[in-house]
This record gives structure tokens, C-alpha cells and sequence, in this order.
């Protein structure tokens, strides 16, 4: 007999990355004739960003004596799914529940990241470089999975932000280049 099981990662996923320097300031399209005063506030800069989405993966559930739709219809971080369908097994019985149930995920995870950096040209060989970074731009707050342990007494509740999930983070760099 043959079975399978679909993967742990999540349904859908997205990730989007970019670059764009502003066209403005010495040796682009606009003002390329701008004083130098000008030219080092206008010219010179550009930004990029990442940003990824998941929907979110399966939940995987180990042998568990099952009764009713686990699957309700408002999850919540307090009860994200029918915790009073599971009981812990019966000893020494085959499994009769499966792996997973059609529509019923953990929750999904977006990110968005991005920087802005400026350059000013100091000198013919010399270049400086202001770069901000910005992680979890937004600060988004990002559900953990629920606990999946039926003897747990936090069976059903998503605590605390997925993994990876910080608050924003933001770091300011200044580099010589030559």
C-alpha cells in the first residue's frame, strides 16, 4: 500500500524583490546639469524592497481519536480550530485519522522589507555611501502555529509571532567606497 503525504510547506507563496534608483541627480535622465547642492540632496538615490507571502501550511496531526469537524468557521489566536474533536488516542489501536484536513491551515505570513540609500560622490575615486534598512517595514505581527499537542493545555492556541518574526527592525549604515 502506498501513501501519500503532501508536503509540510505552505499552499501558496509569493515572493517579490526590486530595485529602483531614482532617475534624478548627475549621469541620469533628470537633472543631470543640477548644481552640486542640488545634486547632492535630489541625485543619487534608490531603494529596494522584498516582500514574500505564504498562506500559511497544513496542520499535521499525529494519531489522535477524532470525533466531529475540526474545522471552525472564525479561527481565532485563543482557538484556532474545533479543539473538543481530538482526544488522545486509544492505546494499541490502528490510526483512523489522517494526517491533515482540507482546509484547515495554520496561519498565513506576509513580510515586507526594504532600503534606501544615497550616494554622494566626494571626490573622483571616493564615494560615499547612507544606507537605511528596514526589516518587518510595516510591523506586522505574525501568528505562531497553534499548538497541535492534545495533552497541552494550549491545544488550539496560536501564542506568541511565528518564528522570525520580530518588530520592526531598522539599522543605518555610512560606508567610504574608493
Amino acid at each position: 500500500r502506498l501513501t501519500w503525504i503532501g508536503s509540510n510547506n505552505p499552499r501558496h507563496r509569493i515572493s517579490s524583490a526590486g530595485t529602483l534608483e531614482f532617475p534624478f541627480g548627475k549621469g541620469r535622465r533628470f537633472g543631470s546639469n543640477l548644481h552640486p547642492v542640488l545634486n547632492a540632496i535630489f541625485g543619487g538615490w534608490s531603494t529596494s524592497h522584498i516582500v514574500m507571502w505564504n498562506s500559511g501550511p497544513f496542520l499535521r496531526w499525529g494519531q489522535l481519536n477524532v470525533t466531529g469537524d475540526p474545522i471552525i468557521d472564525n479561527p481565532s489566536p485563543d482557538k484556532w480550530f474545533n479543539t473538543s474533536a481530538f482526544a488522545v488516542a486509544t492505546p494499541y489501536t490502528p490510526r483512523t485519522n489522517p494526517w491533515q484536513y482540507p482546509g484547515l491551515t495554520g496561519p498565513g505570513y506576509w513580510s515586507w522589507d526594504g532600503t534606501l540609500v544615497k550616494y554622494f560622490q566626494l571626490t573622483e575615486r571616493f564615494r560615499l555611501e547612507f544606507r537605511a534598512e528596514a526589516y518587518n517595514a510595516p510591523n506586522s505581527f505574525m501568528l505562531n502555529q497553534p499548538n497541535l499537542s492534545v495533552t497541552d493545555a494550549r491545544f488550539g492556541k496560536s501564542i506568541g509571532p511565528a518564528a522570525g518574526n520580530f518588530g520592526r527592525e531598522v539599522q543605518y549604515t555610512v560606508r567610504v567606497h574608493f
